[in-house]
């Protein structure tokens, strides 16, 4: 009976050996890293910062790198997104009521070129930048590596993410309304029908066209429409360059996006009038029909991409008649 005790106590004292002798391992690295938002949403065009990766818990600092990205169909290499292309990166702070001409705007960007996107290796997340706009919609995958004291592992076919076109600007709410002349005397006509259409990428132009419910554009050069008091107009918006008047439009270039870039009294809102002398209503829409009413359109747009844009605002109930 006391050999056995002795045996069994020798190989108790064995095996704490032979653990004592295995290296416990340094720190934690799951192989359940995921992005929890996969597919990621990446509107073409825009400037997108996407959310972090999750690394289950592995032990801090881990750092990331972007082994590969690929079509999610063909599973081909993302050439698109690799290639370089020319954008403006910021070499100190934009401030838009210092910097108001091209000059002092120029002093403060430089234009690099480089692939559409930039990986964080602290996050894992992406940015893309407003380049993809020359890179395919579709699906595509991509492949990580995590590394901590741990070690390094490969996460292939990690996640996904859309490359999807998404409306160019954003309308918010607007309104219309008559004026008697000479009073404030007013009522309601509707909310103009506004839309923006993107005629090409390249550029940095708004172009905006006001026009009555027939489509018939008002003539800004002949004052057609005319700033409201103490309200803010295009041009109020248009920080670097003269606003081009023709007889249909007026044009913007204006260099930063997005366009307004900065908000007014009046937030991003756009007030114009039109002298009652330019305009005729609806029947029953004003009190009389004399030519004694102002049409009074307001509207809100912002633009998120670089390009060439033209703004339409239909007026409802309203025809171009000048006398």
């Amino acid at each position: 009976m006391k050999t056995n005790y002795k045996i069994y106590i020798a190989a108790a004292v064995a095996v704490a050996s032979v653990a004592a002798c295995v290296k416990a391992p340094h720190g934690f690295l799951s192989t359940q890293i995921r992005y929890r938002d996969s597919p990621i949403q990446v509107q073409r065009g825009n400037v997108v910062q996407t959310s972090a990766v999750d690394n289950d818990g592995s032990s801090a600092p881990v750092t990331y790198k972007l082994l590969d990205i690929r079509d999610a169909v063909t599973h081909k290499h993302a050439d698109s997104l690799y290639a370089n292309r020319p954008r403006y990166v910021y070499i100190k702070q934009f401030d838009p009521n210092v910097d108001t001409t091209v000059a002092l705007l120029n002093s403060t960007r430089k234009i690099v070129s480089s692939p559409t996107f930039e990986f964080n290796e602290h996050t894992g997340g992406f940015t893309f930048y407003g380049t993809t706009a020359s890179a395919p919609a579709g699906k595509y995958e991509f492949d990580i590596s995590a590394t901590n004291e741990n070690g390094t592992k490969t996460y292939k076919n990690i996640a996904n993410f859309n490359l999807f076109d998404g409306d160019v600007a954003e309308i918010d709410a607007g309104g219309g309304a008559w004026f008697l002349d000479g009073t404030t005397t007013n009522g309601d006509i509707g909310e103009p029908k506004v839309t923006v259409q993107k005629l090409s990428a390249k550029g940095t132009l708004a172009i905006l066209k006001i026009v009555d419910e027939n489509g018939v554009p008002f003539n800004p050069k002949n004052n057609e429409y005319i700033k409201r008091g103490d309200r803010s107009d295009f041009t109020t918006f248009a920080k670097f360059h003269p606003v081009i008047v023709s007889d249909t439009s007026l044009t913007c270039n204006f260099e930063v996006i997005p366009f307004p870039f900065q908000g007014a009294a009046q937030g991003f809102t756009i007030y114009y009038r039109i002298p009652s002398q330019f305009v005729r209503f609806d029947p029953g829409w004003t009190p009389t029909t004399q030519r004694i009413y102002s049409a009074n359109p307001r509207f809100t747009v912002r633009i998120f991409q670089e390009g060439t844009y033209l703004i339409t605002v239909k007026l409802q109930h309203v025809i171009r008649d000048p006398i």
